[in-house]
């Protein structure tokens, strides 16, 4: 290991070289945030004098701890991001930005799974990963307390000054700021699908990678602002006093706003979100109108994307991390409390889709199926609705469904997160082993996986040694890719269960 400069316009930059590439951790793209300036907009960080040392990570958003989804230290000085760059890197290379997931409200740039080393190494680009602003202090909604001066989406804004430091630095670590690739998974995918709506961000990135994200996973402001005073009153009515207190009262007082429901997106009947209540929200200068309809209306036409979802999503939030390590099964939903959880999930309509899918898939206990359709109601249809809006645009979209088995707990399946141990090269590392179980296979498909991801970047047609080639996602064929050992081109997998959710969502 040993040190290595950087010389920016912001000041110099030291950071260490280690696995061939070099590595600059914790680079502020933005102002520490204290008191109320916790939800205000961000501010762009100021230039320092000396050398600033860039070897050990910045403090994660505030949240709440997570038991198996460690962050580190938590706290206001949270807007950075990290570089990772071959050692012998040219200029001008491809740009690669990640934003995390969390739901809006946990994750960190800094996780193990995120490390940048092997996809930036074997495969000339250059990783950037940011920190973002989460639950409360990211997306509340704070019109009815003007005094305070909160913004709307501040998580979204702090992405943007982020981009923008890009723009303006990257070139000094060698990355050519025109060729600029977002990627990232969950609210991560759900905030690309934002940006490439937002008014915003246009010119801030030439290409976009969404993993299990899409742009349904928004609210209207009504609702934001109904989820921030549960916030108020659990700090005592008193919002102004709480946001200048220590950050843990904050993380604290939120907790009631993950009992709460929304209702997501803007449909025609209620569609339940529980749990992930903070989500960006709709009707400011960020997100004038709901991204799917500026989408459909030529929203990033220009922007070649490529988005997909695992096969078995919704096993990871099914199965908590007791059950997944239990000896014995999690007991099997009888009919009515089926019934419960589709009504709930869909309210007034719950029993029409129990029925739709116990006729399209039979024969299947009741957790599997009820896993079935919140695969699909949560990440699949929406994904296929945002491939869908683009038909006919000028760029490109290529689709893909990830299957790979989980290693701890068959029972998980092929579930959310499955693909990031691949896209970052980790399938042998501790984090990635939970979720891959290593060894060639695994290694090998994220070989694949990673030359795909990254000569998209390059500006190329997603491709890798071994695959077929890779259609578009058009209208007549609806071409996916199917990522697994044996990786292949499906036809409208799953036609029949989509055809389930047509006037639904």
């Amino acid at each position: 290991m040993s040190s290595v400069r950087v010389d920016t316009r912001l000041g110099q930059i030291a950071g260490l070289e280690k696995n061939g590439v070099q590595q600059f951790r914790g680079i502020p793209y933005g102002m520490p945030l204290q008191g109320l300036g916790r939800i205000r907009a961000p501010e762009p960080v100021m230039p320092w004098a000396g050398v600033r040392d860039a070897t050990e990570w910045a403090q994660a958003a505030p949240q709440d701890e997570i038991p198996f989804m460690p962050v580190g230290a938590t706290g206001d000085d949270c807007l950075a991001l990290n570089i990772w760059r071959p050692v012998r890197a040219a200029t001008h290379l491809p740009v690669m930005v990640w934003i995390h997931g969390g739901g809006f409200s946990a994750g960190a740039s800094n996780q193990s799974l995120y490390d940048g080393t092997a996809l930036a190494r074997d495969n000339g680009v250059i990783v950037v990963s940011i920190n973002y602003r989460l639950g409360i202090l990211g997306f509340g909604e704070w019109s009815d307390w003007p005094e305070l001066g909160g913004v709307s989406n501040a998580g979204l804004r702090d992405q943007l000054l982020a981009l923008q430091w890009v723009q303006d630095h990257i070139a000094d670590f060698g990355g050519d700021p025109r060729s600029v690739t977002l990627f990232g998974e969950s609210a991560g995918g759900m905030s690309i699908a934002c940006l490439m709506a937002s008014p915003l961000a246009k010119g801030l990135f030439a290409r976009a990678i969404i993993q299990s994200g899409s742009p349904d996973h928004v609210v209207t402001r009504d609702e934001a602002a109904r989820i921030t005073h549960l916030f108020a009153e659990a700090a005592g009515g008193d919002p102004a006093a709480c946001l200048r207190s220590e950050v843990k009262g904050v993380v604290r007082a939120q907790r009631s706003c993950f009992r709460a429901t929304v209702n997501r997106g803007m449909h025609a009947e209620s569609v339940a979100q529980f749990g992930m209540t903070l989500m960006p929200l709709i009707g400011d200068d960020i997100l004038p109108e709901h991204p799917l309809v500026a989408l459909s209306k030529g929203a990033s036409a220009d922007i070649p994307l490529l988005l997909g979802t695992t096969v078995d999503e919704w096993n990871l939030f099914y199965l908590s991390p007791q059950s997944m390590g239990a000896t014995q099964p999690r007991p099997e939903p009888d009919e009515a409390r089926l019934l419960h959880e589709f009504e709930r999930t869909l309210p007034g309509r719950g029993a029409m889709m129990l029925a739709r899918y116990r006729e399209a898939i039979p024969a299947i206990a009741g957790s599997d199926l009820f896993c079935a359709y919140e695969t699909d109601r949560m990440f699949r249809i929406p994904t296929i609705r945002l491939a869908e809006a683009r038909f006919g645009q000028p760029a490109g979209t290529w689709q893909y469904l990830f299957d790979w088995q989980c290693a701890f707990s068959r029972r998980l399946k092929s579930c959310h997160v499955m693909e990031v141990p691949f896209v970052f090269g980790i399938t042998d590392r501790p984090a990635g082993q939970f979720f891959t179980g290593g060894g060639e296979a695994a290694e090998r498909l994220s070989r694949q996986v990673r030359q795909a991801w990254a000569g998209f970047a390059a500006g190329s047609v997603p491709a890798a040694d071994g695959w077929p080639a890779w259609p578009l996602y058009e209208e007549r064929e609806r071409a996916v890719l199917h990522m697994a050992a044996d990786t292949r081109v499906r036809h409208d997998p799953e036609a029949s269960r989509r055809a389930l959710w047509n006037g639904v969502l």
